[in-house]
């Protein structure tokens, strides 16, 4: 069917989210169907009604770039939503991996580095949720591919960052404590941070690429 074929053409030229690109191109089958079904109603053959839905809808290259756009900026504001939501709820959850830790009673002295680095990400969760946050908010404003790709780009970082010095802090941590390794609290909730990062990681990735092509 030449909707079909039409349809098929668009998703390929589209890049981003599956689920967000499914969205919008299912919108637009849609709208050919039912352009289509009103010249089947007016008594043209289907196959001449579907020519003529399409010939209406225009060319895939020229309608592309704004269903990349508009795909871009939608990939954009789900991250940072994301991001802020993980950010606000995974707080707590790092905060009891170390709860009545056997070594909490430690008279070790902790490394300079390490403790300027635990105080860096103690800081660093607020400080990425308040920027997702200006970044959904600003995404909700404006879908500019500037913007959209600089709000992309920004929050993969970000989240980049998170992601490699918690993993730092998370080593450093069992190599100073060799209980922390077996610590249920720190094994479960590293293992949590992992799964939710990982996945918000390869949205990250998507959302960039995403922009990119915008």
């Amino acid at each position: 069917m030449l909707i079909e074929e039409y349809v098929d053409h668009l998703d390929r030229a589209l890049t981003g989210p599956p689920r967000l690109k499914n969205d919008l191109v299912t919108e637009a089958r849609h709208g050919l169907s039912d352009a289509a079904e009103g010249y089947r109603e007016a008594g043209l053959p289907t196959a001449d009604a579907e020519r003529q839905a399409v010939a209406e809808f225009g060319a895939v290259p020229e309608l592309a770039p704004a269903y990349q756009a508009e795909l871009a900026a939608g990939a954009a504001r789900r991250l940072t939503l994301r991001l802020a939501l993980v950010t606000a709820l995974l707080g707590p959850l790092t905060q009891l991996m170390w709860w009545r830790a056997p070594w909490a009673d430690s008279t070790i002295e902790l490394p300079g580095g390490y403790q300027l680095l635990s105080d860096a990400q103690d800081r660093l969760g607020p400080t990425v949720l308040v920027l997702a946050l200006v970044a959904y908010v600003l995404l909700r404003r404006s879908s500019r591919r500037g913007l959209t790709l600089a709000a992309s780009v920004g929050v993969a970082s970000l989240l980049t960052l998170n992601v490699l010095s918690g993993v730092l802090l998370f080593a450093w941590s069992a190599l100073l404590w060799d209980a922390a390794l077996t610590w249920p609290p720190m094994v479960l909730g590293g293992l949590v941070l992992a799964t939710v990062y990982a996945w918000l990681g390869r949205s990250a990735a998507t959302c960039v690429a995403a922009a990119r092509a915008a």
